[in-house]
């Protein structure tokens, strides 16, 4: 399987886990020129980017080290051109970054709410 489709796999992986814990996913792969956000949501008030990572194993490095500060600055800007589009007020609006792991060797999905 393709690195694409794994990830695709994973993100459809990772929407289904955050339904059934009841969030509303509003937009899949958001891009704009300056980054992307695998998952958009809500969860009551609450704006929800979701950063999604699926890894074979975690010999290497744990998923959450491969993520990096430019990584996460590049997430946040992405939600702000998102929220203006939407015409939300980034400063009134509730706003939260989480990210989903997904390790395949181990058969998990883990969840780290408000992550950065």
């Amino acid at each position: 399987m393709s690195t694409r489709k794994r990830g695709i796999e994973g993100e459809s992986q990772a929407s289904r886990f955050l339904r059934n814990h009841g969030l509303t996913i509003v937009q899949h792969n958001y891009r704009v020129p300056c980054g992307e956000i695998d998952i958009i949501c809500r969860e009551h008030d609450t704006w929800i980017f979701v950063e999604v990572k699926r890894r074979k194993n975690s010999e290497f490095a744990s998923i959450l080290e491969q993520i990096t500060t430019r990584q996460c600055q590049r997430i946040r800007r992405a939600a702000q051109y998102f929220l203006v589009e939407q015409q939300v007020n980034e400063y009134l609006a509730k706003v939260r970054f989480d990210i989903i792991t997904i390790n395949d060797s181990q058969v998990t999905i883990e969840w780290y709410k408000d992550a950065f």
